[in-house]
């Protein structure tokens, strides 16, 4: 359920994704899993930092589908993004879920990076980078390294 919304998401239907996912979160909560739970918030920050970057345009049958929706969010993108990350990180620390924490971490260090905290993207960005050097993911860990030589 929680990719089907995100694939809903970026196809523009906005609030029908957003609905699935978060049925898709509370399944994962009855389920115990909290890893797929880790992913999903990873999932909605990512969403709603997409929402604060406003980077590509929207076209108009996408606005005029989802107004209520980007009207709603659009104003608060970034703190719910923010919310959403620091809970993906709270969970996926507590079940040792190292690939999701070093991407969660990657993806809040970006946010900040966007919001102009460079001192909370330099540290978010370096966390990312000594998780990813821990799991061997060298493809993440040049992301995160070209991400901190921007800053």
């Amino acid at each position: 359920m929680i990719c089907l919304g995100a694939t809903q998401i970026a196809k523009g239907k906005m609030s029908q994704g957003l609905q699935l996912l978060k049925k898709g979160q509370k399944a994962a909560i009855t389920a115990d899993s909290k890893g797929m739970y880790a992913q999903s918030e990873n999932i909605l920050g990512a969403i709603y930092m997409q929402l604060a970057m406003r980077e590509a345009p929207i076209n108009f049958s996408t606005i005029a589908k989802n107004i209520g929706f980007l009207a709603k969010n659009i104003p608060i993108a970034s703190k719910k993004a923010e919310e959403h990350f620091n809970k993906a990180i709270e969970v996926a620390r507590e079940i040792g879920a190292k690939g999701i924490l070093g991407m969660t971490y990657l993806d809040l260090g970006l946010l900040y990076k966007l919001k102009k905290k460079t001192g909370q993207a330099k540290e978010c960005i370096s966390e990312s980078i000594k998780i990813f050097e821990q799991c061997e993911a060298e493809a993440y860990l040049k992301q995160a390294k070209n991400a901190l030589e921007s800053l």
